[in-house]
């Protein structure tokens, strides 16, 4: 039976060398000693109560609202009176490209009734000047 006086200093086997517990190689690994932080990490994550999907669902919604936030701060940037110009000028381009083939899918009598039409509501136009 060993007493508390046995490890004191005023022990006679105060010079003596105390045993120590052997190493366990697979402990003393560096690979088990990586794993095993990584391993009290994810624990001390998942304690905050969210699981590994919602954190990764939280992640993608937040990488979307930056995106669609610099999106627009890129939108804002365009907005000069140039670039509004240039945006106008494209899409009158785009709707008389639009009306030209819907023309051309016209029968030729109703193109040259629409011409008539033009016609006569300019002539009306000039003689009331």
């Amino acid at each position: 039976d060993l007493s508390p006086d046995y490890f004191s200093i005023t022990s006679p086997t105060l010079h003596l060398i105390r045993p120590h517990k052997p190493l366990n190689p697979i402990t003393a690994s560096k690979s088990h000693q990586e794993l095993h932080k990584e391993l009290q990490m994810t624990h001390k994550r998942l304690d905050r109560g969210k699981t590994e999907l919602q954190r990764a669902l939280e992640k993608r919604k937040w990488e979307q609202r930056m995106k669609a936030s610099r999106d627009q701060q890129e939108a804002n940037k365009n907005t000069s009176p140039l670039h509004q110009e240039l945006l106008k000028r494209q899409q009158r381009l785009e709707n008389l490209e639009r009306e030209e083939k819907s023309k051309q899918e016209e029968p030729e009598f109703l193109q040259v009734k629409e011409r008539l039409r033009r016609t006569t509501v300019m002539d009306a136009g000039e003689k009331q000047v």
